[in-house]
């Protein structure tokens, strides 16, 4: 509670009034922060991979915040090319070296470029809108999700990735997204209708969930129990944002491409 009391306040100040350059700034340090964390997870005893990721991934980013499609473009190019130059001198290892290059692309994409994205989302008209919007209809998602979790859970969601996920949370944090949509619609960003807010209300709330659960997968996969520290009482970055990566990139791109 005391994490959010403070977070949540610094969070509206810091997409409402930071100059953009230093929104850019502030960004690429919390996607250096989860692309360390990231590789950190994946490659604990092979400190080039790390290495070698968290630069390719930072390209990435700054490609993204930048706003230089040819410069994140070639990030990904070069994580690619990269990964299979490192795959061919590996004689005897070439399955596993196969398997750490598709490792790393995954990192540089969920991390690198996914979290870059609000960048570009606080760009757009009414872009600061758009961005606690997202935010906070997430937030509530998870608040709605981890309250009738606890009081009504019974079936499990998705045991074997996390068994504290049930059915009846999946759907109470469902209802508390749309109830935060349309509170946020009231208070900041009037230009959405109710009944487009209650839609991205759900969106927001099954992409949060889902990036929760694939957050935890792949802590299970690594063998990791918190992606890092950074954060008191909540682990690590990724930790933290698993809920708003994938909710982020949907948001961004529904307010940027065209709709009959």
């Amino acid at each position: 509670m005391t994490t959010a009391a403070v977070a949540i306040p610094a969070l509206w100040a810091i997409v409402y009034w930071l100059p953009s350059p230093l929104f850019a700034g502030f960004i690429a340090a919390v996607a250096a922060v989860g692309l360390y964390e990231y590789f950190g997870m994946a490659f604990p005893e092979r400190p080039l991979d790390r290495g070698a990721g968290v630069v390719l991934g930072l390209a990435v980013t700054a490609g993204v915040v930048a706003g230089r499609p040819e410069q994140w473009g070639a990030g990904i190019a070069l994580t690619v090319i990269a990964g299979f130059v490192l795959a061919l001198a590996q004689d005897g290892e070439l399955a596993a070296a196969v398997q750490r290059l598709g490792v790393t692309l995954l990192g540089v994409l969920y991390v690198g470029f996914f979290i870059a994205h609000v960048c570009l989302l606080r760009e757009q008209t009414d872009g600061w809108r758009w961005v606690l919007f997202t935010v906070f209809t997430a937030m509530g998602s998870d608040s709605g999700g981890y309250f009738t979790g606890r009081a009504w859970g019974r079936h499990r969601l998705a045991p074997a990735v996390s068994p504290s996920k049930t059915v009846e949370g999946a759907l109470g944090a469902i209802a508390g997204a749309m109830v935060i949509a349309e509170l946020a619609r009231v208070l900041i960003f009037r230009a959405l209708g109710p009944g487009e807010a209650l839609g991205l209300g759900v969106a927001v709330s099954v992409l949060a969930q889902l990036g929760d659960l694939c957050e935890s997968a792949l802590k299970r996969a690594f063998g990791a129990k918190d992606s890092g520290w950074i954060i008191p009482g909540h682990g690590g970055i990724l930790d933290r944002l698993d809920s708003l990566v994938f909710p982020v990139v949907f948001t961004y791109y529904y307010a940027v491409l065209p709709r009959a």
